[in-house]
């Protein structure tokens, strides 16, 4: 196993980063200073893996990674993999809980669905994209130089532990708010026991619109008239149009 050599200095600023993966959607957002700067299509574990919900924080970063099989009965008649180009964790993986990553995929078929074993997958290129963002923010001090080597030479493989821990929420919200639209995802965990019309009244009104502002009537109509999900409203369409008021005498 090649291991890179230590890396001096950078001049790179530390960023304020953290990241937000809401699993029906199978979506991680990137946030800096409270801006989303970056959206990347992932792959969340199937039913019986499900990927666990919580605050997690990236505490380090592993480039070109060797697989080994976990102690489980669906890896008992898998094999150690080398860095290549059939490596289940791809070209990066980034720890977030004993055994659980995001990480690079070869099966980029699978990003938006429930597939995985309990990872986070995403497109090599969108991980090795993210690791460097959080390098920017967790390990300021490492060149760029040798961010280039590890993304250049497939086989050389480096663990990195991060300065600063990179904040990670994995939350499970099957309607949400999301650029001025109502989203409805599919419940992909079968967690929900509310109806879709009280899950996407709740979504609206934690995003600070009043319960009697809501034309209810028309999101139902909205709701019925498709069963395809992921459904995406405009906000706008489900506010109640005030009469207009009369003029003052």
């Amino acid at each position: 196993m090649q291991v890179a050599p230590d890396s001096g200095c950078g001049t790179s600023q530390p960023v304020a980063l953290r990241l937000d993966l809401n699993v029906p959607s199978f979506q991680l957002d990137a946030y800096e200073d409270g801006v989303r700067i970056r959206r990347y299509r992932v792959a969340v574990g199937m039913r019986g893996y499900r990927t666990p919900r919580d605050t997690f924080a990236i505490t380090s970063i592993e480039w070109n990674p060797w697989w080994i099989p976990p102690a489980s009965e669906w890896a008992r008649d898998e094999k150690v993999t080398p860095p290549g180009p059939m490596n289940p964790m791809g070209r990066v993986k980034l720890y977030f809980l004993p055994l659980y990553f995001l990480h690079g995929t070869p099966h980029e078929s699978s990003l938006g669905k429930a597939a995985s074993h309990g990872c986070v997958r995403m497109a090599n290129a969108d991980a090795m994209a993210l690791a460097r963002l959080v390098h920017a923010a967790g390990t300021p001090g490492v060149d760029s130089v040798v961010l280039d080597s590890l993304v250049a030479d497939t086989t050389l493989t480096r663990l990195i532990q991060l300065d600063v821990p990179v904040p990670l929420v994995v939350r499970y919200e099957v309607a949400e708010v999301d650029s001025d639209s109502l989203v409805l995802h599919r419940d992909v965990y079968g967690l929900e026991r509310r109806s879709e019309r009280e899950r996407a009244i709740d979504a609206l009104v934690r995003h600070g619109i009043a319960r009697d502002a809501l034309d209810v009537e028309r999101l139902v109509g909205r709701l019925r008239a498709t069963s395809r999900r992921p459904l995406r409203i405009a906000v706008s369409e489900l506010l109640l149009t005030l009469p207009p008021r009369p003029p003052d005498p």
